[in-house]
C-alpha cells in the first residue's frame, strides 16, 4: 500500500468541506491510477469480487484497503468523518463495478454491528454508519449493476425500514434513501419485488404521517404502473395535488396525528423534504392536469394552516421557511399568492417587537425578500406593492421598526421606480374618502423619499415626472382632464376627492423637501469628475432650480390648469424682474469656462435668485422682502465696477463722499446678513440655501462678514430670540483687539452666582396677589390670619395651580429657545467650517482662532451650549490645524495669535483642550515659517530671522513658565512637538533650557528631566549632524520616491559652533546639580533621578568628544 494516501484519509475528516473535496478528489485520482495498472495484470478481466479474498485479488492492495477503510470510518465521530469518507465510497464504488453489492453490504453490516453491551452513543454512531453506507450504495448506481440480486436490495430495504423503526429521527432520512432508490429499479426484473417490499414495510395501509407521503409521491413520480389504491384508500383522487384531496394533505403536512393536539405534537425546526417534490411540481415547465392550481394549494397547505390565528409557534415557524422557499421561484404576477392576509398579520406582527417569539424568523424572512429584490430587479415593485397593499400596511416600516420597504426601493431599477411611482400618484389622485387625508400623506411622503433617500438610483427622467407632479398639485388646481388619461403620474386628472388645506400645506413641504435633496443631487450619469461643484446639476449641466423654474411657468400657460398662487402686483413685479435677472446671469455664465462657472458669483446669484423666487410662491410676504435685498446687492456687486470704466473722476468723487458720509455696508456683507437670515427661515430650502450659496462666495468675503459671524457665536446663551437672530443697530460695544481674553477667575464667579438659587420675585408676588384675593394677607402673623372656607380654598387652590403651569410653560419656553440658540450656533459654525475650508490659504482664516478661543473660554463647563463647544474645538483641532494648505503670513498679528494660544494653554481645562492648542501652535508655525525645518545662518533673509526671533520669544516665555512652576496647565508638548519637528530653527530655546539643567532653578525634579530630554532632543538633532541642505538632484529623487528628505543632509559646521560657545554654561548648570546631589540638599536628586541625570551627563560627553576632540575634557 502506498503511503502517499494515508495523508489523505485524515484530510477526509476536516470540518472544512472544500478540504474534504479536494481530499477526495486526491484519493479517487490516486486509487483510479492503482486500479487501471492492476487489472491490466488480471486475465479473467469478467470476473466479479463476491468476497473478501477475490477483493483482495481483483482490486490493487490500495483499492481493497481503501474499500475497507472507507466502510469501517463511517461509523467513527471524529469532525466530519462521516461526510468525507461516505463521499470519497461513493465516488470509489461507482469506479471500480468490479465489486459486487453483497460484498459491500457484507462488510458494512459486518463493521457496524450493534451489540447490547454499546451504550447510547456508541449504538448511535453505528446507525449512523450503516445508513450513510447505504446512501453511498445508492448514489453510486450499483443497484442497477447486473451482479447486483434481488435480495441484496431487499436486504438494503429491511436494514432502512429496521433503522426508521428504531431512532424516529432516523425515519425521514430513510425514507428519502428508499425514495432515491426507485429511479434504479424502474424497468428492471426487481421492480415489482421490491416495490411489494416497500409497501409492505413503510407503507402497511393508508398514509397517515409526512414520510409514507413522500414514499408515494416518489413512486408515482418515479415509477410507472404502481397500484397505490390501498395506500390512497383516504383519498378522494389517486392524483395527490387533486382539488379534492387538499384538505386531507393539508392535515398531513401539519404533522399532527389525528389523535394528538397540536401542543403536544412533536416538532422539530427544519421542513420536511416532502416539500420539495411538491412544490416542484406547481414550478415545472410543464404541469400534470387535474391538479389544484398553486393558489388553491397555497391557501389550503400553507395560509390556513401554517399561518393561521390559532396556529402554533412551530406552524408559523414553517410557515416562515416556506415563505422563503417559493419567493425566488415566483413570478411578479404570482408574489400575492403568498402575501395573504394571514401571513402578513403574522409577519408584521413578529417584525414589530423583538420579544415576539418569531422575531428572528421574521426579520430572516424580510432580509430574504431584501435579497431577492437584489437579485431579480423586475420582482422589486411587486414585493413593495404587496408590504404597502391591501393586506400589508402603508406605513410598513414605521410599525414594523425596519427599513425593509426603504431598502427595497434601493434595489428597484427605472423601470420599477416608474411603476411605483404610477401607484403612487393613482394612490394620491383616487384616493377612498373615509381615508383620503392618510393615503394622500403616504403617498406624497413616499414620493418625496425617492428623492432624499440617497440609497435609490436616480434617473433623470423620472425625477422630472416626479417634480412636474409636485408642482401640479402644489401650486394648481386642475380644472379639466387630459383626453389621454393613460398615466397618473404623467397626465392631468382632477382629484377625487378635492384637495384639503391640510393636503395642500403637505405638498408644500414635500416640495421644499425635494428641492432641498435636487440641490444635493449628483448628475444621474457617471462621469469620471467626482466634485461637490457638479450637486444640484442635470447631466447637461443645467441647474436642477432652473429646470424647476422652467416645469412651473410651462404648466402656468397650460390652460387646464387654474393657479392656487395669488401673487399681488408689486411681488409680480418683482419676480418678472428676478427672472430677468436670472436670464442675464446665466448669459454671463455661457460664456465662462464650466470649471470657473460652477464657482463663479454669477453662478451663486443664479442659484439665489431661482430659489428665491420659488419660495415667494409658498410665502410671498417673505420671499418679496429678500427678492428686493438680493436685487440691490446684485446690483451693487456687478454695477459698480462698470461705472467706474465709464467715469473714472465720478467714482473717486462718489468714493470721497462716501468717506465722509456714513459707510455703507459691502454688497457682500448684505449677502452674508441674508444668508445668515435664512438659518433661522422655517423653509428648509432657505436653510440649506445658506450653506450651498455661502461655499460659492466665501472667497469675497471681508473682515466685517467674519466679525457678524464671530459675533453670533460668541453671544451669549441667555440673550432673546430677537437679540440674537436680528439686528442690533445700537450695538456697538465691540472690542477691536482679538487677543483679549476673558479672565477664568470671572468666568467662575458668574457660575458661582448662578449656582446660588435665588427667589423668583415674580413668582412670589403673583403667589401673593392670588392669596390677597381670597383674604389672606401673606405678611400678618398666623394668629390674625382669617382661615378660609371650602370654596374659597378650592379657588385658591385653582389659581395657585394655574401661577404653577404658567411658570412651568415659561420655563419650557426657555429650554426651547436654548435649544433653538444652540441649532442656530451650530448652523452659523458650519458656515465658519466652509469658509476655512474653501479658502485656507487666506490670511482671514488666522482671525478666527482667537474669537473661537474666547468662545470656548466663555463657556461653562456645565452649559447648553457646550455641544456646540466640542464643535468648535473639533474644528480647531482637527480640521483648521490640520488643514494641508495654509496661509503664509508674518504679520505682527499672527504673533499675537500664537501669545494668545499659548495663553489659552495655560488655563485649559482638559486633555482635549492641550491637544488643540498644541496642533494649533504648530499650523501657526506652518503659517509664519513654512512647513518645512531650516538652519539659522548668516544666509537667512532678516524677515525671516526676526519671525523666528518673535516665535521664539513666546515660546521661551512659556517654556520658563513651565519649568518654574510646580502647578500649571500648560502641557509639556506644546514644546517638545516644536523641538522634535523643528529642531534647527528652534535652536535658540536651548539657551533657555540650559539654565533650567540647574536644579536650583527647576520647580522640581520633573521639571529637571523635561529640560534635560528636550535638550537631548535638540542637540541630538542638530550638533555633530550635518545640515539641511540638499543636492538638487537626488533631492528630487527623494521627492518622487516619498522619501522623507529631512534625513538627507550635506556636512556642516555651524551648529557644531553654537554648541560649543554653550559648553561652559551647560558645565556650570551640571556641576551645580551634581553638588546638590552631593551635599545632600532637599532640593538635590533621588538615587534613580541622578542615575537618568548621569545618563544626560554622559551624552553631553560624548557629544563633546565628537565635535571636539581635541578640545579640553568638559568633565
Amino acid at each position: 500500500m502506498a503511503t502517499t494516501t494515508l495523508q489523505l484519509y485524515w484530510d477526509l475528516a476536516s470540518f472544512d468541506p472544500s478540504a474534504r473535496q479536494t481530499a477526495a478528489n486526491a484519493l479517487i485520482k490516486t486509487l483510479a491510477n492503482f486500479q487501471k495498472t492492476h487489472e491490466e495484470s488480471l486475465e479473467n478481466k469478467d470476473e466479479i469480487a463476491d468476497s473478501e479474498e477475490k477483493l483482495d485479488l481483483l482490486c490493487a492492495s490500495d483499492v481493497s484497503y481503501a474499500v475497507r477503510r472507507l466502510l469501517r470510518g463511517l461509523s467513527s465521530s471524529r469532525q466530519g468523518a462521516r461526510q468525507g469518507f461516505s463521499l470519497a465510497l461513493t465516488e470509489l464504488l461507482a469506479m471500480v463495478d468490479l465489486i459486487s453489492t453483497k460484498l459491500v453490504l457484507d462488510l458494512l453490516f459486518q463493521y457496524t454491528e450493534r451489540t447490547k453491551s454499546m451504550s447510547g452513543d456508541e449504538t448511535r454512531d453505528m446507525l449512523f454508519g450503516r445508513l450513510f453506507g447505504l446512501m453511498s450504495i445508492v448514489a453510486a448506481g450499483m443497484i442497477s449493476r447486473s451482479s447486483t440480486t434481488t435480495e441484496d436490495i431487499v436486504r438494503i430495504v429491511e436494514s432502512l425500514h429496521e433503522m426508521a423503526q428504531s431512532k424516529s429521527y432516523l425515519a425521514e432520512v430513510c425514507h428519502h434513501v428508499v425514495i432515491n432508490l426507485l429511479p434504479y429499479l424502474k424497468g428492471t426484473e426487481h421492480e415489482s419485488v421490491v416495490v411489494e417490499k416497500i409497501k409492505e414495510l413503510f407503507m402497511n395501509g393508508p398514509i397517515t404521517n409526512v414520510d409514507q407521503l413522500n414514499v408515494v409521491i416518489g413512486i408515482q413520480q418515479k415509477l410507472d404502473n404502481v397500484d397505490l389504491s390501498a395506500q390512497l384508500a383516504n383519498f378522494k383522487s389517486m392524483t395527490i395535488l387533486d382539488p379534492v384531496n387538499l384538505t386531507i394533505l393539508s392535515n398531513i403536512l401539519r404533522e399532527i396525528p389525528a389523535d394528538t393536539q397540536e401542543a403536544l405534537a412533536d416538532w422539530k425546526p427544519q421542513l420536511h423534504s416532502v416539500w420539495d417534490p411538491i412544490l416542484a411540481v406547481y414550478f415545472q415547465e410543464s404541469q400534470p392536469k387535474n391538479i389544484a392550481s398553486f393558489q388553491e394549494f397555497w391557501n389550503v397547505a400553507v395560509d390556513n394552516t401554517m399561518f393561521d390565528k390559532n396556529s402554533s409557534h412551530g406552524r408559523k415557524f414553517w410557515g416562515f421557511q416556506l415563505v422563503e422557499k417559493v419567493l425566488r421561484r415566483l413570478s411578479p404576477d404570482q408574489m400575492p399568492l403568498i402575501f395573504t392576509a394571514n401571513f402578513m398579520r403574522t409577519f408584521i406582527n413578529n417584525l414589530s417587537f423583538e420579544d415576539r417569539f418569531l422575531n428572528k424568523a421574521a426579520k430572516h424572512t424580510a432580509q430574504v425578500i431584501q435579497n431577492v429584490a437584489e437579485e431579480n430587479k423586475q420582482v422589486g415593485f411587486a414585493l413593495v406593492t404587496q408590504l404597502l397593499g391591501k393586506n400589508g400596511h402603508q406605513n410598513f416600516d414605521r410599525i414594523t421598526r425596519t427599513k425593509t420597504v426603504e431598502n427595497l426601493l434601493t434595489t428597484m431599477d427605472t423601470e420599477g421606480i416608474k411603476s411605483y411611482l404610477e401607484y403612487l400618484a393613482q394612490t394620491f389622485v383616487k384616493s377612498e374618502e373615509a381615508n383620503e387625508s392618510a393615503n394622500r400623506e403616504w403617498a406624497i411622503n413616499q414620493m418625496a423619499l425617492l428623492l432624499t433617500n440617497t440609497k435609490i438610483p436616480k434617473e433623470e427622467g423620472w425625477v422630472t415626472e416626479l417634480i412636474r407632479f409636485l408642482i401640479v398639485f402644489t401650486f394648481f388646481e386642475v380644472k379639466t382632464n387630459d383626453k389621454n388619461k393613460s398615466s397618473y403620474l404623467t397626465d392631468l386628472h382632477k382629484p377625487t376627492p378635492a384637495l384639503s388645506e391640510a393636503t395642500i400645506k403637505l405638498c408644500q413641504d414635500r416640495f421644499q423637501a425635494v428641492l432641498v435633496a435636487l440641490s444635493k443631487l449628483a448628475p444621474t450619469q457617471t462621469s469620471a469628475l467626482k466634485t461637490r461643484k457638479l450637486n444640484g446639476t442635470t447631466n447637461n449641466g443645467e441647474l436642477w432650480a432652473y429646470e424647476v423654474m422652467q416645469i412651473y411657468q410651462t404648466l402656468e400657460k397650460n390652460k387646464k390648469l387654474t393657479s392656487r398662487v395669488t401673487l399681488t402686483a408689486e411681488t409680480r413685479e418683482a419676480t418678472e424682474k428676478a427672472l430677468k435677472i436670472v436670464q442675464k446671469l446665466r448669459n454671463e455664465i455661457a460664456k465662462m469656462d464650466k470649471a470657473v462657472a460652477y464657482d463663479s458669483v454669477e453662478r451663486g446669484f443664479e442659484i439665489l435668485f431661482l430659489n428665491i423666487i420659488l419660495h415667494t410662491l409658498i410665502d410671498e410676504t417673505d420671499g418679496f422682502s429678500i427678492l428686493n435685498e438680493l436685487m440691490d446687492c446684485y446690483e451693487k456687486t456687478f454695477s459698480a465696477p462698470k461705472t467706474q470704466k465709464k467715469n473714472t473722476k465720478k467714482a473717486k468723487k462718489a468714493a470721497v463722499e462716501a468717506e465722509k458720509g456714513e459707510g455703507q455696508p459691502e454688497p457682500i456683507d448684505v449677502i452674508v446678513d441674508i444668508l445668515i437670515s435664512f438659518l433661522t427661515n422655517e423653509s428648509p430650502v432657505l436653510k440649506n440655501l445658506a450653506e450651498q450659496v455661502f461655499e460659492i462666495f466665501s472667497h469675497k468675503l471681508t473682515n466685517q462678514s467674519l466679525e457678524m459671524l464671530l459675533s453670533i457665536l460668541a453671544s451669549g446663551e441667555d440673550k432673546q430670540d430677537d437679540e440674537l437672530f436680528g439686528e442690533d443697530e445700537d450695538e456697538e460695544e465691540e472690542d477691536d483687539d482679538d487677543v483679549e481674553m476673558i479672565d477664568m477667575d470671572d468666568v467662575e464667579e458668574i457660575d458661582e452666582e448662578e449656582d446660588e438659587g435665588e427667589v423668583d420675585e415674580e413668582l412670589r408676588q403673583k403667589i401673593e396677589e392670588a392669596m390677597k384675593a381670597q383674604g389672606v394677607n401673606a405678611v400678618e402673623d398666623e394668629s390674625d390670619e382669617e382661615l378660609l372656607d371650602d370654596d374659597a380654598m378650592a379657588a385658591f387652590d385653582e389659581k395657585l395651580a394655574e401661577i404653577f403651569k404658567q411658570k412651568k410653560i415659561l420655563k419650557s419656553e426657555k429650554t426651547t429657545t436654548q435649544q433653538n440658540i444652540v441649532h442656530f450656533k451650530n448652523n452659523v459654525m458650519g458656515l465658519v467650517v466652509i469658509y476655512a475650508r474653501k479658502n485656507p490659504t487666506n490670511p482671514l482664516v488666522l482671525t478666527l482662532i482667537v474669537p473661537l478661543l474666547n468662545i470656548i473660554r466663555s463657556t461653562p463647563a456645565k452649559s447648553v451650549t457646550n455641544q456646540f463647544v466640542e464643535k468648535v474645538v473639533a474644528f480647531l483641532k482637527n480640521r483648521l490645524s490640520k488643514a494641508t494648505k495654509y496661509p503664509k503670513e508674518q504679520a505682527d498679528y499672527v504673533f499675537d495669535i500664537m501669545q494668545a494660544v499659548h495663553d489659552f494653554a495655560k488655563h485649559s481645562t482638559s486633555k482635549e483642550l492641550s491637544e488643540m492648542c498644541v496642533s494649533l501652535s504648530l499650523y501657526l508655525r506652518k503659517c509664519i515659517l513654512g512647513g518645512s525645518d531650516f538652519e539659522l545662518s548668516n544666509e537667512t533673509p532678516v524677515e525671516t530671522s526676526k519671525a523666528v526671533e518673535k516665535l521664539l520669544a513666546i515660546y521661551n516665555e512659556s517654556t520658563k513658565l513651565y519649568l518654574t512652576k510646580k502647578n500649571t496647565a500648560f502641557h509639556p508638548n506644546m514644546i517638545q512637538q516644536l523641538i522634535q519637528r523643528y529642531s534647527f530653527s528652534s535652536w535658540d530655546l536651548l539657551g533657555t533650557l540650559v539654565t533650567y539643567l540647574d536644579r536650583n532653578e527647576c520647580a522640581n525634579v520633573y521639571r529637571l528631566s523635561m529640560a534635560s530630554k528636550w535638550a537631548t532632543i535638540l542637540l541630538q538633532r542638530t550638533v555633530g549632524k550635518v545640515s539641511y541642505k540638499k543636492k538638487e538632484r537626488l533631492f528630487r529623487l527623494f521627492v518622487f520616491f516619498d522619501i522623507n528628505t529631512t534625513f538627507f543632509y550635506q556636512q556642516s559646521e555651524i551648529y557644531n559652533q553654537k554648541y560649543l560657545q554653550l559648553v561652559p554654561k551647560i558645565a556650570k548648570a551640571v556641576k551645580a546639580t551634581i553638588e546638590l546631589y552631593s551635599q545632600e540638599d532637599k532640593k538635590g536628586l533621588d538615587s534613580k533621578s541622578m542615575k537618568n541625570y548621569h545618563r544626560f551627563v554622559a551624552f553631553l560627553i560624548r557629544l563633546h568628544k565628537k565635535v571636539a576632540p581635541e578640545a579640553e575634557n568638559v568633565s
